[in-house]
């Protein structure tokens, strides 16, 4: 019973675990693509954002330069058309106060000669555009514009590197950053007179920069030729690093090195990293900013990059960066829920299988074996024993049959009682099984009567075999305290691989020999020991 009750947990168990194991694994699969599918989508869509947040900047800053270059032609031109030739320019000074008070975002406008001194000079500054004196104009020939400037052929146009205004060599506080655009003034008769030079204050600039960065999921760089920060969201104190000596390697180049080396490769595109992921593109390159077929920009102001950068330890980054292993932990974990569901449904559905397994099982023992001995029922020794018969035929082995009829039955059951009938039943197939080898079978053909199926032996070997059987009866019946004696008749027949005869023929053989035994042994067998008869007893046997 306690063997059972294991096999069946047991049963259960294998049941349950199978279930679970193909109902969850299923479910993990559905669940895991439904996340992959939901995390291309929307890395596809923050991807496509950065991307098209930084072609925004892009845009902006190469539409802004290309307007400052326009305003340096219009100031160019109005020198020209105030120039009367003997060094008035005063009607080129009204266009620039003008101009200046209009535009506000030029720090100054110049006329610098071919010597590097100022000719004209306009300031602009909170209070409006004011005309220099001529006393505190300055030359500028060591100045790194205008030696850039004045050897541009004509119609050329010098953009300088975006950087902090200085004055006396010392950083203009508070900070100015500013960009100086600078290009060949030609007289009348095509002499080089100087250069026409704007000094643009890149507030407004950086502050459309600031505004479009607000739509970003992470931080935006705008880095210039040399991987420096010309302006940071996440840190705007790290910009600028490469005016003070102090801050030289403050730079996203130094920050992240391999980043920049791609960035410098490829220009424009997406790069996924440890840190998270960059989206970038560069702007500014001279080609870019070619105004028509008669101005050119002349290379000075370098490349400029602008970067949104999206850290991995972020939701967005986290979700960027994500493996596949880690996604598949994140499924495991948000679904914990269903799969103690899936975990209860497998252990119902194992209960259920494991019980009709058992019912199963019942109905095939049941057809196979015999209920009370546990030992083949009629037609399984049949069937065995037609099996049998035709590998003697192929390999002519031999079987030997034997055929046995309980001795006494009947008094047994109708003096002592069915209970005692049956355990005579099952003392006498415990005695046959005891002796016989595995290669042997036995089977209840109904009744008193069994069948001992001797594979390989003859009828000598399968006798000795028997008297094995009759030796174990003999013990028993002098060592238990039964009421009854343990005794069987026998006959034996054995089939050759040579044999023409039926199965039926044999076993119809071996019947008449056991009957020709049990004749012989009921004369003198007493099968119920110190029976006294009632009224209601009948004769034995």
């Amino acid at each position: 019973m306690i063997d059972k009750t294991f096999k069946d947990t047991k049963k259960t168990i294998l049941y349950t675990l199978g279930v679970f194991l193909i109902l969850s694994l299923g479910y993990f699969l559905i669940t895991l693509v439904i996340q992959i599918n939901a995390d291309t989508a929307q890395k596809n869509k923050l991807l496509a954002q950065q991307q098209q947040l930084v072609a925004v900047e892009k845009t902006i800053i190469s539409n802004k330069v290309n307007r400052l270059a326009t305003d340096l032609l219009y100031a160019t031109d109005a020198l020209a058309l105030g120039d009367n030739g003997r060094g008035d320019y005063s009607d080129a000074e009204d266009h620039w106060l003008a101009f200046a008070n209009r535009k506000m975002i030029y720090d100054q406008i110049r006329f610098i000669d071919v010597d590097g001194n100022e000719v004209i000079r306009v300031n602009y500054d909170e209070n409006g555009a004011t005309l220099t004196d001529s006393d505190d104009l300055q030359n500028k020939a060591d100045r790194y514009y205008f030696t850039a400037g004045i050897n541009l052929a004509q119609n050329q146009i010098y953009v300088s590197p975006l950087d902090l205004n200085k004055e006396n060599d010392q950083i203009e506080q508070p900070i100015k950053p500013m960009i100086r655009l600078a290009t060949p003034y030609y007289g009348a008769r095509g002499q080089l007179l100087g250069l026409v030079v704007l000094n643009y204050t890149a507030n407004d600039l950086l502050a459309q920069v600031e505004k479009i960065a607000t739509a970003s999921q992470g931080q935006v760089f705008m880095l210039n030729a040399d991987g420096y920060w010309l302006y940071n969201s996440a840190d705007p104190n790290r910009a600028w690093g490469f005016m003070y000596d102090n801050r030289l390697n403050d730079s996203f180049k130094t920050d992240f090195p391999e980043v920049w080396s791609t960035i410098q490769s490829q220009k424009n595109g997406t790069l996924t990293t440890t840190a998270g992921v960059f989206a970038y593109t560069n702007i500014l390159t001279a080609t870019e900013l070619e105004l028509d077929l008669h101005h050119t920009l002349a290379p000075g102001l370098g490349d400029w990059t602008m970067v949104s950068f999206i850290p991995a330890t972020t939701p967005e980054g986290q979700l960027l960066t994500r493996s596949l292993a880690a996604t598949m932990l994140l499924v495991l974990r948000n679904n914990l829920f269903a799969y103690l569901l899936i975990l209860t449904l497998a252990v119902f559905a194992g209960v259920i299988l494991t019980i009709n397994q058992v019912k199963n099982d019942e109905i095939k023992y049941y057809s196979e074996y015999d209920a009370m001995t546990g030992v083949f029922n009629r037609r399984t020794g049949f069937e065995k024993l037609k099996q049998l018969y035709k590998n003697i035929e192929k390999n002519e082995k031999l079987v030997s049959v034997c055929f046995i009829d309980i001795n006494g039955l009947k008094d047994v059951n109708d003096f002592l009682g069915h209970d005692a009938g049956d355990e005579l039943i099952i003392a006498v197939t415990r005695g046959i099984q005891n002796n016989i080898r595995s290669n042997d079978f036995l089977a209840r053909l109904g009744g008193d009567e069994f069948l001992i199926i001797f594979e390989g032996l003859d009828e000598a070997e399968a006798e000795a075999a028997w008297q094995r059987i009759v030796a174990e009866y003999e013990q028993i019946n002098a060592t238990e305290n039964r009421r009854y004696l343990i005794s069987a008749s026998h006959g034996i027949e054995t089939i050759s691989g040579s044999s023409n005869e039926y199965i039926d023929s044999i076993i119809n053989q071996a019947d008449e020999k056991m009957y020709r035994e049990k004749k012989i042994l009921k004369k003198n067998l007493k099968i119920v020991r110190d029976y006294v008869p009632d009224d209601k007893a009948g004769s034995p046997e």
